[in-house]
C-alpha cells in the first residue's frame, strides 16, 4: 500500500460515503483552518489496486520554529476494528512527515461508544468499545478522558433524532417557555455572512474565538451550502399587544376576586387573589418591558446561532444571545425552532455539547438541564488519541506542560 495526496473531489467522494465522516473531515474544513495558519494534506491509503482504504484531512500547525505537529479532526476515515491497518496508516503518516519535523498528529475519531440511560443516570455501553483495543494494539497514545469541556471536541454530544420529534416529547417546562415565547413577539430569520457581526458580541461571552473566525467559518462552508445563519428577534409591537390583551383579561378576573373576597373570603378565594396579583404584577412588568423596547425600535436582535450541516445531520457549532432579555427565553426559542427548521429534510440535529459530569453540583448541571429539556439522545465519544512521530520530543512536551497548553489554546 501506499499513501498519496488525494485531490479535493477523491477525498470528497470517499469521505461522504465513509462510516465516521464528518463536516470536520472536509476539504473544506481544510481551507477553513488555513485562513488561521494551518497547512493542510488530504492523504489517502491506496492498496494496490487503487482503491482507497484509509483517509484523512489532517491539519499542521508550528509548536516553535523547528517543530510542528498534526490534527486529524474526528479522527481518521478508517476501519477502527482493524488493528494491522490502523498501524500501517500510522507509519505511512510518519514516513510522510518525517522531514516535516512533525511530532505527533491529534485524532477524536467519530465513534460513539455509549448512550444516557436517563432512566439510571447512566451511560450504557456498546459493542464500540472493542475499537478501543484495536487502536491500543496499533500503538496509539491513548489521551485521559475528560467529562467536561476539556477536549478540542465536545466528548458528549446531544443529539435530537429529528424523524422521531414530536412537541409533546419535549419538557413540560420548555413546553411553557416555548408557548410564551411566541406571545412575547419572539421570531426566527435567517441570516447571512453580514448578520455574524451583529450577535457575535453574545458569542464573545463564550469564548476568545475572534469575529473573523466565524466570518471565515461561513465563508469555507457557503459554497456547498452547509452553513446556516440564524437570528432570533423579538417583535416589542406584537409582544404589547399580546401583553396588553393578556394583562386586561387578568386584570378582570382579579377585579372578580375582589368582588368575591368582600362576599364570600374564603382560604381558596384568598389564595387565587394572591396568585392573580402576582400575575397582574408580572404582566404590569412586561407591559412597561415592552413599552420601553419599542421606544427604540419595533425589533432587536437578541441571539443568533451558526449551524453547520452534512449529509443527514446539522450541528449547532455557536450560539449566544443577550443576557439582557433572558427573561424572553430566546435560547429556548431559538433550539426548538432549529429542530422545526430541520426535521423536514434532515434526520438528526446536535445540540453541541453535553457534561458527562452527572453529579449534582457539577458547574455545568444548569447547561446539561437545559439541553435535556429538549429529550436528545447522549452519546459519548470513544476519546482522543495522539499518533506519536517523535516520541522524545512528545515526552518532553507533555511533560512541562507545552502540551496541555497549547491544545487549552487551540480549543479558545
Amino acid at each position: 500500500m501506499r499513501l498519496v495526496e488525494l485531490s479535493p473531489m477523491e477525498f470528497y467522494n470517499y469521505s461522504f460515503n465513509h462510516l465516521y465522516s464528518s463536516f470536520y473531515q472536509t476539504y473544506e474544513y481544510g481551507l477553513f483552518m488555513q485562513e488561521f495558519g494551518f497547512e493542510y494534506n488530504l492523504l489517502g491509503l491506496k492498496d494496490n489496486y487503487g482503491q482507497i482504504v484509509a483517509a484523512s484531512l489532517i491539519v499542521i500547525n508550528k509548536l516553535d520554529n523547528k517543530k510542528s505537529f498534526g490534527y486529524a479532526p474526528r479522527g481518521f476515515l478508517i476501519d477502527y476494528s482493524n488493528a494491522e491497518l490502523l498501524k500501517e496508516f500510522a507509519d505511512a503518516l510518519k514516513n510522510y512527515y518525517k522531514n516535516k519535523k512533525v511530532v505527533f498528529i491529534k485524532t477524536n475519531p467519530n465513534i460513539n461508544i455509549a448512550i444516557y440511560d436517563k432512566y439510571n443516570n447512566r451511560f450504557m455501553y456498546n459493542y464500540n468499545t472493542q475499537l478501543i483495543d484495536c487502536i491500543r494494539k496499533a500503538k496509539y497514545q491513548e489521551l485521559k478522558k475528560v467529562k467536561n469541556f476539556e477536549a478540542l471536541i465536545p466528548t458528549y454530544s446531544p443529539i435530537i433524532n429529528l424523524r422521531e420529534f414530536a412537541y409533546n416529547r419535549l419538557d413540560k417546562n420548555v413546553r411553557n417557555k416555548i408557548r410564551k415565547c411566541y406571545r412575547k413577539g419572539l421570531i426566527i430569520e435567517k441570516g447571512g455572512h453580514d448578520d455574524i457581526k451583529e450577535f457575535y458580541p453574545y458569542l464573545k461571552n463564550k469564548t476568545k474565538k475572534s469575529l473573523k473566525y466565524y466570518q471565515m467559518l461561513f465563508q469555507a462552508f457557503k459554497k456547498r451550502k452547509m452553513v446556516d445563519v440564524f437570528l432570533i428577534k423579538v417583535n416589542f409591537e406584537e409582544y404589547l399587544i399580546n401583553t396588553k390583551d393578556k394583562y386586561q383579561k387578568a386584570l378582570e378576573v382579579n377585579n372578580i376576586l375582589n368582588r368575591m373576597m368582600q362576599i364570600k373570603p374564603t382560604e381558596k378565594v384568598f389564595k387565587r387573589k394572591i396568585q392573580s396579583d402576582r400575575e397582574l404584577d408580572i404582566l404590569k412588568k412586561e407591559v412597561y418591558f415592552a413599552t420601553n423596547g419599542l421606544s427604540k425600535g419595533k425589533t432587536k436582535l437578541i441571539a443568533g446561532a451558526i449551524v453547520l450541516k452534512y449529509k443527514n445531520k446539522a450541528t449547532i457549532y455557536a450560539s449566544g444571545y443577550n443576557f439582557k432579555y433572558r427573561s424572553l427565553n430566546p435560547n429556548d426559542f431559538m433550539y426548538y425552532k432549529l429542530i422545526e427548521y430541520y426535521k423536514y429534510n434532515l434526520d438528526y440535529l446536535d445540540l453541541d455539547g453535553f457534561s458527562g459530569d452527572l453529579s449534582s453540583d457539577n458547574k455545568y448541571k444548569g447547561l446539561n438541564e437545559f439541553k435535556m429539556g429538549f429529550n436528545p439522545e447522549i452519546f459519548e465519544d470513544i476519546g482522543e488519541y495522539d499518533v506519536v512521530l517523535d516520541n522524545k520530543v512528545y515526552k518532553k512536551i507533555a511533560g512541562d506542560g507545552t502540551l496541555a497548553e497549547l491544545f487549552y489554546n487551540l480549543k479558545q
